[in-house]
């Protein structure tokens, strides 16, 4: 999709879109993006929510959607935000969610924003908009982000091989990973597993060496230890700690964005507010990033909530920061 013409890409996603941070019976707050392609309107929709029709309302004209009390679904439905509530809340009792933190935009603006239950099923203290959720592997759409803003920079290029900016010790005994540049990291075809502590079984090992699985370039393999180098690499030439990354995405990213309350790192206001994921209905905290775990992972540690991605996401959607050939590679 980010490949297409700018005036492609706000037409493909400046239509609907649905940004939601939830805490499910799961190993973590596990994150859902929608995004609601309305290309053409070709016949009257039928609501399962509300009997209300968009017979008179012209999509296309962004001035027809000025009612801040509805948002436009989807299915291109005008859903009220009491309806909106009671939905979610009839959702979230029958799949056993706990919370949830969710944002919808419409014609580049936040039309709903709400967040709902609580944070931990056994304490019952209620979600808030303060709440934060773990945004899981939407860290590395971020990162990714950030990754072609040091690209702009002209810090690294992205068929460079990133073993000339920095050497990698974990796996310089395999001497393919000189081919693997920051392209192939991005795009997931670096030859790195997903981590080395997981066999291809999925079973765990801590003492997992770090291993190439095919030639790099040649295959997609999803990968979090290749956004890991990758960020090894940025730190690396920036002169600073891995952790030192958050304070640079912040200069570069957030505080543009004015996206608040979001970090790599963990911090004492994300201990103070974050929800706990949950495994068979009982909380499951220290899953991913915790005060025992608190550093930057570039592939999996952003802490954030709806409304603060969902000004990341207009960001994206608009091509803001960065520059067009950048937005376009991303």
């Amino acid at each position: 999709m980010f490949n297409q013409q700018k005036t492609k890409f706000r037409h493909l996603m400046g239509a609907t879109l649905l940004a939601l941070l939830i805490s499910i019976s799961s190993y973590a707050a596990w994150p859902i993006i929608a995004i609601d392609t309305i290309i053409e309107k070709s016949s009257k929709p039928t609501d399962s929510l509300s009997n209300k029709r968009l017979d008179n309302l012209e999509i296309s004209q962004s001035k027809s959607f000025q009612n801040k009390d509805v948002i436009r679904s989807f299915n291109d439905h005008l859903i009220s935000k009491p309806e909106m509530n009671a939905f979610i809340k009839q959702q979230m009792d029958s799949l056993n969610m706990p919370g949830l933190s969710i944002a919808f935009i419409n014609d580049d603006k936040i039309v709903y924003h709400n967040a709902l239950g609580i944070k931990n099923i056994e304490t019952q203290e209620k979600v808030d908009n303060a709440t934060i959720f773990d945004a899981a592997s939407m860290s590395k759409t971020v990162f990714s982000f950030f990754v072609m803003k040091m690209v702009d920079d002209g810090l690294l290029d992205l068929d460079t091989p990133l073993y000339t900016y920095m050497e990698y010790p974990d796996i310089a005994y395999d001497k393919r990973y000189e081919l693997i540049t920051a392209r192939m990291v991005l795009s997931h075809t670096s030859g790195f597993p997903n981590w080395r502590f997981l066999d291809q079984n999925g079973n765990y090992n801590p003492d997992g060496k770090l291993t190439i699985q095919f030639e790099p370039g040649t295959k997609f393999q999803y990968s979090g230890e290749g956004y890991e180098y990758l960020a090894n690499v940025i730190a690396h030439l920036k002169g600073v700690e891995k952790n030192g990354l958050q304070s640079l995405i912040n200069t570069a990213i957030f505080e543009p964005l004015a996206i608040e309350n979001t970090s790599f790192v963990w911090n004492d206001y994300i201990e103070n507010h974050r929800a706990d994921g949950h495994l068979k209905g009982k909380p499951n905290k220290g899953y991913s990033s915790s005060a025992k775990d608190p550093n930057f992972k570039a592939s999996a540690s952003l802490q954030t909530e709806a409304k603060a991605f969902s000004n990341f996401l207009l960001a994206l959607m608009n091509n803001k920061i960065l520059s067009e050939e950048s937005h376009q590679e991303l």
